[in-house]
């Protein structure tokens, strides 16, 4: 079964779409949850997908499926390590 390892690729790739569905969802789902104004969260949103949707699909056109979804997935993973640094070094009570 895993003698070429085209399964265990696969496998991988299908858990990594789940993934990121779960997540979008997620936050699409529970955006009234997080802090401030429900319109200027979903505005911001809005403002941030509409432009990632354009440029995911020309850039599919030009790079290839293959070379845009490790480097979405490269960026994404720099993205999650950097948010360790507000953790490590921020202060807790007020911001200044």
């Amino acid at each position: 079964m895993f003698v070429n390892g085209k399964f265990l690729i696969r496998l991988l790739s299908s858990l990594s779409r789940i993934v990121i569905a779960m997540d979008y969802y997620g936050v699409t789902m529970h955006i009234g949850n997080l802090g401030g104004n429900f319109f200027l969260n979903q505005f911001i949103l809005a403002a941030v997908e509409f432009p990632a949707k354009i440029s995911s699909m020309l850039l599919l056109n030009r790079i290839g499926r293959r070379k845009l979804h490790t480097l979405i997935m490269i960026i994404g993973g720099g993205a999650l390590l950097c948010t360790i640094f507000p953790v490590l070094y921020g202060k807790e009570g007020k911001i200044d």
